[in-house]
């Protein structure tokens, strides 16, 4: 009697679970990148005085620019690469460390980010073996 043996996939083939992170990522990057523009453009879309630190427009910016990185680093893990999974894994973890500042101003919004952010550390971390 033979036991089937178990086949790693191919390198280089992206699975459901890495797709869909880099998808979040990439998403993630969008949302950051109109907080930003909302948070330098109309203040009164945010509820400033419920900030943790920091002014509006110091915010906005930070968002501006980690919404740029999150979604460069989804593309590069859609493209399997290495940096794209480091810095994926970088960016979700920064991401969700900096929504806590705004717990207090927007808590459902906030929290739905963390766990999205964890998800996708998740996903890159047990798929570390599939990346160039």
């Amino acid at each position: 009697m033979t036991t089937p043996t178990q086949t790693a996939p191919p390198l280089h083939e992206r699975t459901g679970l890495v797709t869909f992170a880099a998808i979040v990522l990439i998403l993630a990057g969008a949302f950051n990148l109109l907080d930003g523009i909302a948070a330098l453009a109309k203040d009164e879309q945010f509820a400033a005085d419920k900030l943790l630190f920091g002014d509006l427009s110091a915010w906005g910016f930070w968002w501006l620019f980690i919404g740029l990185l999150q979604a460069w680093a989804g593309w590069q893990v859609l493209k399997l690469k290495d940096v794209g999974m480091m810095m994926g894994i970088a960016f979700a973890g920064l991401n969700a460390l900096t929504h806590l500042a705004f717990l207090d101003a927007r808590p459902a919004w906030s929290i739905a980010i963390m766990v999205l952010d964890l998800i996708v550390i998740y996903a890159l971390s047990v798929s570390a073996d599939l990346f160039e």
